[in-house]
């Protein structure tokens, strides 16, 4: 506690009511409006770049940072001022639900920062304060700004007369102690943060040694021990641990990770910020048609959900800890190995993005204005709004189907059009028009890739879960239907094709995961993987057939997978709701809806979650729940 002036004093325009016991280097006190100033007694070896510094990182600020405040010299002497919290610094292990918390905390500050392009450069067990509203974080590494980038202990901000745990040697990461000069950078403060997770859930400072040669060594060179860190926590700090600060994921990719573990054991009606596109379920009518909501922005993104997490997790705990490897409950010996590394693969080189428009189409109906060009390898085929169908016919014309609740499905290259209507399927195109009747429910139609069979999902009880699958040939026109155990061992979504059309896949649940499983044309089971989170359907599979696409288990929104080997190859993030996924563009872009704007837009989005070009245009009134796009490769 500081001890009240009795003849208290002005420094920097601020008025001081009480100093702490003296450091070695600076000196503390409280502020008469409450804050915490720190004096350090050195001189700057240039005070605008110190002034400089503080700018930003004063303009990346944000939960969990403190505030900082204030900041300048006196007598040649800097000082900041920075927002005073009751909490004492994280100086031992803590209860494991209280280190999961703090795990994604920090890592949403970090994200933070790093978005806005600030480094931290310091993340010690000091930088943490813990409070009774949660943990906060030291924004300011006074000592490292004072040296030039040097990193050493953050400045005091709890309360400055506790002893601190650890000098920060243990906490550099390994380009930080190698010969040529490398400033604080992102990938360093991952590190960082990975070696305080170590510390905040074992107590044991991973990297510390008994000497400081010692300890360069182990951060240079010595694997780390994670033992007594729990499963869900541990990928992640092992990763950041990498001693390639290019192997590192980057904050955003291991807050998604962190969020998608947590999200497996929180109450995800509690997290009521979170606003997740949902699968392909969204299109199923209702048995009572309902006025169309209109799609659009709401509260949601990445760090919303980080800070949803925490607080929930404040409120009513939560674990991440425990074995989160499940089989298909079909056939044990049929699944996979996971893959759990946060970021498989290096970065790829840029992909082709897609060429630029070259001319627009307006649908009828509602207003679409298309933006299109000869090469693009896929364009719109068809939409329904409503109980109204339209498909296109030759070149820009688009007519109106007769029924209601007609979907189109167009096949590949366009030489079959089936109109699936409730009970029957009428296809009209090559040859001459025929008609078919499944004679059992089913839904979601797919064609083969060359175009020669339709499948359908079979759908069993109200809930439409899938029980088996459809298939129509063309030539013979014969109908198959396959019966499957999906609807009674968690099956979840509609039927795809594999790419080479020998089988089918489909997504399942337990009660800890979501996953796909690939069957043959019998129905029987091929293999799974657990791991990959909720299918996407019949579109999944990318125009090549190497990857398909999820919805993230572990964070992020959109993932997509190596078909082969169920390895992750990328993490697409969308920080706005209803970003409706239509399918794939390319192999390196999906289409997505953008609806921030006005117009809403239908997007190319490649990987790494950027928009490339605009496909489609559509006014806010006319993108409703009921308006679904079809999309056909050329």
């Amino acid at each position: 506690m500081p001890q009240p002036l009795r003849d208290p004093r002005r420094l920097g325009g601020h008025t001081l009511t009480g100093a702490y016991p003296p450091g070695d280097r600076s000196a503390s006190f409280e502020t008469g409006d409450g804050a915490l100033l720190t004096l350090f007694h050195t001189r700057l070896p240039d005070p605008d770049a110190f002034l400089e510094r503080i700018d930003q990182l004063q303009r990346a600020g944000g939960y969990p940072w403190l505030s900082l405040l204030d900041a300048g010299t006196s007598g040649g002497e800097p000082y900041v001022v920075v927002e005073k919290v009751d909490g004492a610094h994280l100086q031992t292990a803590l209860p494991e639900r209280d280190a999961q918390r703090l795990a994604i905390a920090a890592m949403t500050g970090l994200a933070g920062l790093h978005r806005d392009g600030v480094a931290h450069g310091s993340f010690t067990p000091w930088s943490v304060i813990l409070t009774g509203a949660g943990p906060r974080l030291a924004l300011v590494d006074l000592d490292a700004l004072l040296t030039s980038g040097a990193p050493s202990p953050a400045p005091e901000t709890g309360d400055p007369g506790e002893t601190r745990p650890v000098g920060t040697l243990a906490y550099l990461p390994p380009e930080a102690l190698r010969p040529e000069v490398h400033p604080p950078a992102p990938p360093g403060d991952l590190f960082a943060w990975a070696a305080v997770m170590v510390f905040a859930v074992t107590g044991r400072h991973v990297f510390e040694r008994d000497s400081p040669a010692a300890t360069m060594n182990a951060v240079l060179h010595d694997d780390p021990d994670l033992d007594g860190v729990p499963e869900g926590l541990a990928g992640v700090v092992a990763a950041c641990l990498a001693k390639d600060p290019g192997q590192r994921p980057t904050a955003r990719e291991a807050l998604e990770r962190l969020i998608g573990e947590a999200q497996l054991t929180v109450d995800r009606a509690a997290l009521d910020v979170v606003n997740r596109p949902e699968p392909e379920e969204r299109e199923t009518e209702p048995a009572v048609p309902a006025p169309p909501a209109r799609r659009g922005p709401h509260r949601g993104a990445l760090i919303a959900a980080a800070v949803a997490i925490v607080l929930v997790a404040g409120l009513g705990g939560y674990t991440l800890g425990g074995n989160r490897t499940v089989a298909a409950t079909t056939a044990a010996d049929a699944t996979g190995t996971p893959s759990t590394s946060v970021s498989t693969l290096a970065a790829a080189d840029e992909p082709a993005p897609p060429p630029p428009a070259a001319g627009e189409v307006t649908a009828p109906g509602p207003a679409i204005t298309l933006k299109e060009n000869p090469a693009d390898p896929v364009r719109l085929t068809g939409y329904r709004k409503g109980a109204g169908t339209w498909v296109r016919a030759e070149g820009d014309a688009f007519t109106r189907l007769p029924g209601k609740n007609v979907e189109p499905a167009r096949s590949p290259g366009g030489t079959w059009l089936a109109a699936v209507g409730p009970e029957s399927i009428t296809f009209t195109g090559a040859g001459e028009p025929f008609t078919v009747t499944p004679g059992v429910p089913y839904t979601r139609p797919t064609w083969s890739r060359d175009g020669a069979k339709l499948m359908l999902t079979m759908t069993s009880g109200d809930e439409g879960r899938p029980a088996g699958f459809v298939v129509v040939d063309v030539a013979t026109r014969a109908v198959a239907t396959v019966d499957t155990d999906d609807e009674t061992t968690g099956g979840e979504g509609h039927f795809a094709w594999t790419p080479d059309g020998s089988g089918v896949v489909v997504g399942y649940r337990t009660a800890t995961e979501h996953g796909v499983r690939f069957r043959d044309l019998t129905g029987d089971l091929a293999k799974a993987y657990h791991w990959v989170g909720e299918t996407y359907g019949r579109r999944m599979f990318s125009p090549s057939g190497k990857t398909f696409v999820t919805f993230c288990p572990s964070g992020g929104t959109y993932c997509v997978w190596d078909t082969a080997t169920g390895v992750r190859q990328a993490s697409i993030a969308l920080f706005y709701p209803d970003g409706l996924l239509y399918g794939w563009y390319d192999d390196a872009h999906l289409i997505v809806a953008d609806p921030r704007g006005d117009p809403h837009r239908i997007v190319a989005m490649d990987l790494r979650g950027r928009p490339q070009r605009v496909l489609a245009e559509i006014p806010p009134e006319d993108d409703t729940t009921d308006l679904l796009l079809y999309y056909t490769g050329n």
